[in-house]
């Protein structure tokens, strides 16, 4: 009788991005905003495409969330109101204090702040690799 040993090393879960991330946010917030008219549409994307855009992109965002988030303090906290990232910070930190403090600034970030985060993400989004992989997944 032979027995063999197998071992494997220990598997990590995969590594979290703040810069992907917030590029997943980004996107989402610029579909929101051209769903309902408030953005002018770029690169083709209709209020339509860009509702349908959603779907693959929060199953992205539900993926990445999944990764072992590092805490976040520092910039990402100083910087969530200007970058219209604090709705994700707070739906990825675990610390309930945190949480309920990024969710009241998300709740505060005026719509016109939105749009301008929304306007510089158009500037990226129609010859980026992501736009081509949502529609992709259409």
């Amino acid at each position: 009788m032979f027995l063999i040993s197998c071992t494997t090393a220990p598997q990590k879960g995969p590594s979290f991005s703040f810069d992907k991330i917030n590029k997943l946010d980004d996107a989402a917030n610029y579909f929101m905003l051209v769903s309902d008219g408030a953005v002018k549409s770029t690169c083709g994307i209709t209020p339509k495409l860009a509702l349908n855009l959603m779907q693959p992109l929060h199953a992205m965002i539900d993926s990445e969330s999944k990764a072992t988030v590092p805490p976040i303090t520092g910039k990402e906290l100083e910087t969530c109101t200007d970058n219209c990232h604090c709705g994700i910070y707070s739906d990825l930190t675990a610390d309930s204090k945190l949480k309920n403090d990024l969710y009241e600034k998300a709740r505060t970030i005026q719509k016109h702040k939105l749009i301008t985060c929304a306007e510089v993400t158009s500037k990226w989004l129609c010859n980026d690799p992501l736009l081509m992989e949502l529609k992709a997944g259409l």
